[in-house]
C-alpha cells in the first residue's frame, strides 16, 4: 500500500464530518454519497445491498439521479455476471478494488457486460468496498468515473474509510445511538479524550493535565467504552457523526 498525506487525512476526517446518519432503510444516505463523491473526485457514487438468492434490491442509494441508458436494467440481468466485480464474487476482506487494477482494459472491452452496460452508460472505471457478505446478502459502495480511471491513491483513501463506512452502515441499521455503557464521560474522560482527539500522545496529555501515563490510558480506555469504540480514531469519527445528527 501507498502512504497518505497530511492533507488526504484532512478530506478523510472532512468527509466523516459532512457524513450524516441513515436509516434502516437508508443506511448510507445521498448527502454522504455526495462527500464521498467529491472527496475521490467521482461523477457518481452508490450504495446497494442485494439478496443473492435472486438478486433483489434490498437497499439502493445513490449521489446523484442520472438517467440510465435504455435497457441498462436488462443488461445488467444478462451480463452483471461477467462484471470482474461482481458482487458475488468478492467480501469486505479485499478491501478497496479498483476495476482497471483487475482487469486490463483490452479485457475488460471485449465483455458482454462492459458492450451492454459500461459503454451505454459512459463508464470507464469504477471504485469499490464491501461493507457486509452474508449467505443471504451482499452490500457495497461504489463509484464511478466517466472519463478517466481510479489511482491507486484514490484506492487507499478509500481503504481508509471502510471500517468508517461498515460503522455507519451497522449504526444506521441498528437504528439507535452510539452504546454508552449506561452512562455518559466524565469530565476527566471527555477532557483526556479531547486532547487525544488533537493527536496528543498520553504522555503529552498526563503532562498538561498532572496525570500519569498510565492514568490517561485508563482514562481513554473507559471514554471508548462509554462511546462503544476502540481507538482514538473511531472515538473522533463517531463524535463528529454525533455532531452532524443534533438539530441545529
Amino acid at each position: 500500500m501507498g502512504r497518505l498525506s497530511t492533507s488526504d487525512l484532512r478530506g478523510v476526517f472532512g468527509f466523516l464530518g459532512e457524513a450524516v446518519l441513515g436509516t434502516p432503510n437508508d443506511p448510507i444516505p445521498r448527502p454522504t454519497l455526495v462527500a464521498l463523491a467529491r472527496l475521490l473526485d467521482a461523477d457518481e457514487s452508490e450504495y446497494f445491498e442485494l439478496r443473492r438468492a435472486d438478486r433483489a434490491v434490498l437497499g439502493a442509494s445513490t449521489s446523484h439521479e442520472f438517467e440510465d441508458a435504455p435497457g441498462t436494467e436488462e443488461a445488467l440481468a444478462v451480463f452483471g455476471g461477467q462484471n470482474p466485480l461482481n458482487w458475488r464474487r468478492w467480501h469486505p476482506a479485499h478491501g478497496a478494488l479498483r476495476l482497471s487494477a483487475v482487469t486490463r482494459r483490452r479485457e475488460l472491452t471485449r465483455l458482454g457486460f462492459y458492450d451492454a452496460y459500461m459503454r451505454p452508460n459512459r463508464l470507464r472505471d469504477t471504485l469499490k468496498v464491501w461493507l457486509s457478505s452474508s449467505e443471504r446478502s451482499a452490500a457495497c459502495v461504489q463509484l464511478w468515473r466517466r472519463d478517466g480511471e481510479f489511482t491507486r491513491h484514490e484506492q487507499d483513501v478509500l481503504a481508509v474509510l471502510q471500517q468508517h463506512l461498515i460503522g455507519m452502515r451497522e449504526r444506521a441499521r441498528a437504528n439507535a445511538a452510539p452504546p454508552r455503557g449506561g452512562r455518559g464521560l466524565t469530565v476527566r474522560e471527555a477532557e483526556v479524550l479531547t486532547w487525544a482527539a488533537r493527536g496528543e500522545s498520553d504522555a503529552a496529555i498526563g503532562a498538561r493535565l498532572s496525570l500519569s501515563p498510565s492514568t490517561v490510558g485508563k482514562h481513554l480506555e473507559h471514554a471508548y467504552a462509554a462511546l462503544g469504540v476502540h481507538s482514538r480514531a473511531e472515538a473522533l469519527s463517531r463524535l463528529m457523526m454525533e455532531s452532524e445528527d443534533r438539530p441545529a
